[in-house]
């Protein structure tokens, strides 16, 4: 709280007053002559306030009348000794002339004098003293001098040119108006972005959580689950598989495509009249032959080796069928299962639209992704005629059709004293390099808008391929682990990797090459981190597993909320009812199948990803 100067003037103790009165006797000159007289300083009587400090009550209660020594316009507010002191005068205040006289002063008692108010010590309007007081003149008090605050010792780099001409900074303005440029096309993209998720409430992680790759029934029994965790520490070496058969036929990669880059972009074409085979483990009549000749005890196909394997990198949920017939193991995938798409951006972070007609959802964009792979594994071929033929023709094509160029290797390793397994590997090209022909698979990746991934293909693909491989490894890690794990298991010399963007990130139908690199299967999967001998580790625990099982139908699923497998028991007749064609047999369910069936039904299982996208875009 504020008290006034005037309050404090009787805050001096006896011992002050006495010496106030002496200093009057001092102060009186020496000599009597009128002429030569000074002021006295008269001190008015203070009487004494023996209840404490200040002049007693009676006295402050007492108007101002000629018997009081009271000065006028001197407010007193009672006070006591721990109140802390506030302003006693103001020097700084700057008073008006005398001729001046402001509307919000009270006028002097006497005209023409100056007004009483307009001294330092004048706090007669101060609203802690009278609370019906102007507040105007208050406003304008400054406690501390209105210097200017010290300048830093340190400031920006250009105080030291401040008075110096300036000379004309062309350069700094230009960058200036490319990082406000930068900055605005950063801000519409963001714009863009949020526009686009203002209509979703879940995160593509979400809509992924809620749904499964099949439909778990009531009466299938769960065996047991299997975390990720486990499938890290597992270690497991293989010698060098052995060829049992070469089958189909392949043509020679076109090196001209190496030399394609964004500025000179082609378009990809479409090729609708070849046909592509995605044939599961027991629909291979191949497979079959090999069954009954007893070459090996677990069969399967190189994608589904490649799911087992990059287990540990997978996000969406997958379901693998495995059939235990004697003493021997199919793992089959069902007609029409995820396995036959890609995914993409599934270990990305940016969530995808989840309508499922969007042409941004991921289902669309797995269905994009098969159809840009397939058109692309033939356009970078030469298709002169020339072919390399091997073995056996393509066991599910029939006689006259155009064929994709596609060979089968049929291999086995040997994963126990007794334990074979024997699998069906793709390569899609041949290459000679030195006089010797080397194998080849193409893959292709595919760009639909920029915003999703952060990354222009079109400007980074020149001057920062790895820039863009960096990103598309942490968007499709599972995509690209498998891949690579088809190389290996095909002993493909060389993987090569395209490029693919569309035309205009709303046109899903038109596509253009940007690139197409090579790697080398084992160098790339060290590149990725993926290690052989834990891939082969998972095969085996998995394979272990499913051996101590009883004869029948069982199915592996991935869990689609937790990092886990799952392994349920489902009937014999279970997704039959799903296939396309007729369902097999019961006595071929039972034991492994001869090679009576093999022509008719082979040949009705193309499926052909361009066609399912048709049927789902209609």
């Amino acid at each position: 709280m504020n008290f006034s100067f005037q309050s404090r003037v009787y805050s001096f103790t006896k011992r002050s007053l006495y010496s106030l009165f002496n200093c009057r006797t001092s102060l009186q000159p020496k000599s009597r002559d009128p002429s030569i007289m000074v002021g006295v300083f008269e001190v008015g009587a203070v009487p004494f306030n023996p209840d404490g400090w200040g002049p007693p009550e009676s006295t402050t209660a007492t108007t101002p009348t000629t018997t009081t020594t009271l000065p006028l316009h001197v407010p007193y507010a009672p006070f006591s000794r721990s109140d802390k002191l506030g302003r006693i005068a103001d020097f700084t205040r700057s008073f008006p002339s005398s001729n001046a006289n402001p509307s919000n002063r009270p006028s002097s008692a006497k005209p023409g004098a100056a007004n009483s108010s307009d001294t330092p010590f004048d706090f007669s309007l101060d609203l802690d003293a009278f609370p019906l007081a102007n507040a105007d003149d208050d406003s304008s008090f400054r406690l501390v001098d209105a210097k200017p605050p010290p300048r830093p010792k340190f400031g920006p780099k250009w105080r030291f040119n401040q008075h110096r001409p300036q000379l004309p900074q062309r350069r700094d303005e230009e960058v200036e108006a490319r990082k406000r440029e930068a900055e605005k096309e950063r801000a519409r993209r963001d714009r863009l972005y949020n526009l686009n998720r203002s209509n979703q409430n879940q995160s593509r992680r979400e809509a992924a959580i809620l749904k499964s790759s099949v439909d778990i029934q009531p009466e299938w029994n769960m065996l047991d689950q299997i975390p990720f965790s486990t499938f890290s520490k597992l270690s497991f070496s293989v010698p060098e598989p052995e060829d049992l058969l070469l089958c189909g036929a392949l043509e020679y990669y076109d090196r001209s495509f190496d030399r394609i880059t964004p500025k000179n972009e082609r378009r990809l074409e479409r090729f609708k009249n070849r046909n592509f085979f995605k044939v599961t483990t027991t629909d291979d009549p191949v497979i079959r032959r090999l069954a009954n000749e007893d070459k090996a005890t677990v069969f399967a196909t190189d994608a589904i080796l490649a799911t087992l394997m990059c287990v540990p990198r997978s996000v969406y949920s997958w379901d693998i069928v495995i059939q235990r017939v004697g003493n021997k193991l199919f793992f089959d995938k069902r007609d029409g299962s995820q396995l036959d798409l890609l995914s993409v951006h599934e270990t990305s972070q940016e969530p995808l639209p989840e309508a499922k007609d969007d042409i941004n959802s991921a289902y669309s964009l797995s269905v994009e992704a098969a159809y840009i792979n397939q058109n692309f594994s033939q356009q970078v071929l030469v298709r002169d005629g020339n072919k390399v033929s091997f073995d056996e023709p393509n066991p599910f094509a029939n006689e006259g059709d155009e064929v994709a160029s596609v060979a089968y290797r049929y291999r086995r390793w040997k994963l126990d004293n007794d334990v074979y397994l024997v699998a069906r590997c793709e390569v899609q090209s041949v290459v000679e390099v030195n006089k010797q022909k080397s194998f080849l698979t193409l893959n292709a990746l595919n760009e639909f808008d920029p915003k999703y991934s952060g990354v222009d293909w079109r400007q980074k693909l020149e001057t920062q391929r790895g820039a863009v491989l960096a990103t598309e490894l942490k968007n499709n890690a599972n995509k690209l682990a498998k891949w690579t794990a088809q190389a290996l298991l095909a002993s493909a010399d060389l993987m090569k990797l395209g490029y693919v963007s569309r035309v205009h990130p709303r046109d899903h139908f038109n596509h253009v090459i940007l690139a197409v690199v090579g790697y080398k299967p084992r160098d790339f999967a060290a590149q990725i981190n993926l290690n052989t001998a834990n891939m082969w580790g998972i095969v085996k625990s998995i394979v272990d597993l499913c051996m101590k099982l009883n004869e029948g139908k069982y199915v592996l699923v991935k869990d689609p909320s937790k990092p886990q497998v799952r392994i349920y028991e489902v009937p014999a007749d279970a997704f039959e009812n799903d296939y396309v064609e007729e369902p097999l047999p019961e006595e071929e369910q039972v034991q492994p199948p001869t090679e009576d069936a093999e022509g008719g039904e082979a040949s009705g299982t193309a499926n052909d990803v361009e066609d399912k996208e048709i049927e789902a875009q209609a």
